[in-house]
């Protein structure tokens, strides 16, 4: 038999941008393992983008395609897969990952209803492909034929005469005998590209949360892959990045065992030898706050923070998770704050089994009086391969669900010589016994509420000087959303709009979205923004850009919550009246014409305020007898960081959601110094 040729793909949305804007490293892993234990047998390639697919199948028919599985992939991948299927029923096509279903019967169904997929890998891909591509090789590469024989394959499942076979499950406890997809030179290409490269330096978690494919039981013990090979993938990902500032550790649970200090001494070593990466990203294990502490302390960049989720002890139970101490929460937080230009942040889900509004108020209440900077609030949505996606979970909460597209997932592809409109879709919790749907509707305006006013430093000065005086930011918010008659009419449009993209572009079946959306005609309102975008990031990013009516909306709101418990002062009002100004010109269109230089003239020394962090009581402040001008400008480190991120994100108004969320804005506002005067 000739060499056996072999696709692999992590595909990606292009559309709308880069919908998933990171290198294909998980089905990279497979193809490596496949390549050392194969040899010679199998040629392979790796595509991200539906277009080089596309043009490498019209050019060299494959022998095999294969797919990771993620919810932002799975309908563009079947297409795919669906038509090359037509063409050639010997093409045998392989899936993996994490987007399938844990139930028995569940799967029978997934498989029954998605005929082209010849072969599910499920848990780790490695062992289980390369068993596959062995036992197809004994019944020369015939799929028909291997099914037929009803063997169990390590880690596959696949339908026989309507029947589905499973093999055992088993996992690599050793992960080093997988080869580097990075050290072997299989990712190179992907460092011209703008995607963030991601680095695995564990698999596994030993908690069990009912809303993550990863609390599967077949998951808890955590395998490590040795130091020395993380160090080295490291160097090699530093010396051939290219205008990208961000590393994704895909951990996840980093910073929860001691390993992870050396990996923690790799990165810093490499920032200061390559002035790489300037962000981390990894989420942090959350029941060692203090190692946890400690690899922050060691490399620059990570925004610290835990994922809670819920405060409420009844939700917590209904996931089966349970949080750190509010003593270890809090300490972690004010240490990522002490950091140099820190962004912590926390994770808060909406819709939980046993979720409420007033039990979501307090989720945010706790993570914002704990001076988290920046909270990550998500809609509970229903993963195939979680617990909580299962029949029982959904009885027994009453869980309300509804399906949607997901935003920047979606386009009009050509597709073997033809265009193809595709959509992924997703099934998000809207209400349960416990949430009606007005409650659902008055908890994602909070959450636009904190995501616009409060995440991302966006407003911390004045919210420093309230908790100087006492006074929670979370009350502030809550003036602000009980008062619209203070809203400008540009801002009540906005949140008008909102509303009513979060109650509309539901459907109540997978079936009805597809038949609304699949349209060329839909798919192009789609892409221009009319339908389906994520509403959060999209009315956050265009009331970022109302900088001069949001900035005066939330000093009018902090003015309101000050008078009410009689703390607005003379002394206050002024303050408040010239950080407003202040504020406007350091955050108004950071991400354009960063060249240029802005000034203004003050009787507070902000300069002396800044070095306070803004914590300061206005009453004890100085009054300058004559103007301090300030000029406000981005330095040249600034600039670049700002290009590349814009590069990465796009400059459409959901990339600039995107771009919002995922960057350090106060690296990125405008700094300020005292012009010096002409003697």
């Amino acid at each position: 038999m000739s060499k056996i040729k072999a696709y692999f793909a992590d595909l990606t949305h292009t559309a709308q941008g880069i919908s998933a804007a990171t290198f294909p490293l998980g089905v990279s892993y497979v193809m490596s393992y496949a390549q050392q234990e194969l040899g010679q047998d199998l040629d392979c390639r790796l595509f991200k983008f539906p277009s080089d697919l596309d043009r490498a199948i019209r050019e060299e028919w494959p022998n095999m395609l294969c797919f990771s599985n993620y919810s932002w992939n799975f309908e563009l991948a079947y297409k795919i897969a669906s038509l090359a299927k037509e063409r050639d029923s010997d093409l045998v096509v392989v899936f993996g990952g994490p987007n399938f279903p844990t139930v028995h019967k569940e799967k029978l169904e997934f498989l029954q209803s998605h005929p082209s997929i010849d072969f599910y890998i499920e848990l780790e891909g490695e062992m289980g492909f390369v068993e596959l591509v062995r036992e197809l090789m004994d019944h020369d590469l015939n799929p028909q034929r291997c099914k037929n024989s009803s063997k169990a394959i390590l880690n596959t499942c696949y339908l026989s005469d309507g029947e589905m076979v499973s093999g055992i499950t088993k996992r690599i406890p050793n992960l080093d005998f997988v080869p580097s997809p990075y050290l072997t030179g299989t990712l190179d290409a992907y460092f011209d590209l703008p995607l963030v490269p991601m680095l695995e330096t564990t698999r596994g978690c030993p908690f069990s949360c009912t809303f993550c494919a990863d609390g599967l039981e077949s998951k808890n013990k955590v395998h490590r892959y040795a130091g020395e090979r993380t160090k080295e993938e490291l160097v090699y990902i530093a010396t051939r990045v290219k205008d990208v500032n961000e590393l994704i550790i895909t951990d996840l649970n980093f910073a929860m065992y001691q390993q992870d200090i050396e990996t923690a001494k790799a990165v810093a070593d490499i920032q200061k030898k390559y002035s790489y990466p300037t962000m981390v990203s990894a989420s942090a294990g959350k029941n060692k706050p203090q190692r946890t502490i400690e690899a922050a302390s060691i490399m620059a960049g990570w925004t610290l923070g835990a994922s809670i989720q819920s405060t409420d002890p009844e939700v917590l139970k209904s996931i089966k998770r349970s949080n750190i101490s509010s003593a270890a929460y809090q300490s972690l937080i004010d240490y990522g704050n002490s950091l140099d230009n820190s962004k912590t942040h926390s994770e808060i889900i909406l819709g939980l089994p046993g979720d409420s509004k007033e039990k979501h108020f307090e989720s945010l209440r706790f993570g914002i009086e704990n001076n988290v900077n920046h909270m990550r609030m998500f809609q509970a949505m229903m993963l195939s391969g979680t617990e909580m996606a299962n029949e029982s979970t959904r009885k027994e909460f009453g869980l309300v669900t509804k399906f949607r597209t997901i935003p920047g997932c979606l386009g009009i592809y050509t597709l073997l010589g033809e265009q193809h409109p595709i959509t992924e879709i997703e099934e998000i919790i809207v209400g349960s016994d416990t949430l009606s749907s007005e409650d659902y509707i008055d908890c994602r305006v909070m959450n636009l509420i904190v995501e616009t006013f409060h995440n991302n430093a966006m407003f911390e000065e004045a919210f420093s000087m309230v908790r100087a005086m006492g006074v929670s930011p979370f009350d502030c918010l809550l003036y602000l959303k009980a008062h619209p008659e203070l809203y400008s009419s540009k801002i009540k449009e906005i949140i008008a709009a909102f509303v009513e993209e979060t109650t509309t572009d539901l459907f109540d079946t997978l079936e009805e979205v597809k038949g609304f959306v699949l349209t060329p005609e839909v798919i192009d309102r789609y892409i221009g923004g009319e339908l389906g975008t994520n509403e959060l990031l999209l009315h956050r990013a265009q009331l970022f850009t109302e900088i001069e009516a949001t900035c005066h909306l939330l000093i009018q709101a902090v003015k309101g919550t000050l008078r009410e418990i009689n703390l607005l002062t003379n002394d206050v009002d002024s303050y408040l009246d010239e950080l407003e100004s202040f504020t406007v010109l350091r955050k108004q269109d950071p991400f354009t014409n960063t060249d240029a230089v802005k000034f203004g003239t003050f009787r507070y020394d902000f300069e002396h305020i800044a070095r306070s962090n803004y914590r300061v009581a206005p009453k004890d402040l100085a009054v300058s007898d004559t103007p301090l001008e300030f000029r406000f400008y981005h330095n040249g480190d600034q600039q670049r960081m700002i290009d590349n991120q814009v590069k990465i994100y796009s400059d459409t108004p959901v990339g600039l959601g995107r771009l919002i969320q995922r960057s350090n804005l106060k690296l990125m506002f405008r700094t300020f110094a005292r012009t010096v005067p002409v003697s």
